[in-house]
């Protein structure tokens, strides 16, 4: 900027530094998750709890998906099919899934297992 006196004969330059304008501050972002933060993998079994490291203060988000929820089925399946009537009563018992004492075991197995495959139970 050059500033130039009005009364005199010769012109005085006269140099006069400028600073800018300060902002704000920095923009943020709209994201609700940073995405270095926000891990997303697919799970088999929902009912268990997803592993924790004690070091990692970050943990990981875990979503059923369609060949991760086929897989749990089958498995449970599997799991109820080498257990004993006496054994998947107890399950249902420990859960509180039954009221009577009369349940028919095939009944039981099919209460059970809609329980674990909703991640209510686990046969563990």
């Amino acid at each position: 900027m050059v500033i130039t006196k009005v009364d005199s004969h010769a012109p005085v330059l006269k140099h006069v530094e400028t600073k800018p304008i300060p902002v704000a501050g920095k923009r943020k972002t709209m994201r609700t998750y940073p995405r270095g933060v926000l891990k997303v993998k697919g799970v088999k079994d929902p009912a268990k709890s997803p592993p924790l490291k004690k070091t990692s203060k970050r943990h990981s988000v875990q979503i059923l998906t369609d060949v991760g929820a086929k897989n749990h089925r089958k498995t449970i399946r599997k799991k109820l099919k080498k257990m004993s009537n006496e054994k998947v009563k107890s399950i249902a018992n420990k859960h509180g899934l039954l009221k009577g004492s009369g349940t028919p075991p095939s009944l039981v197995r099919d209460i059970v297992e809609g329980g674990a495959i909703a991640g209510f139970i686990s046969l563990e």
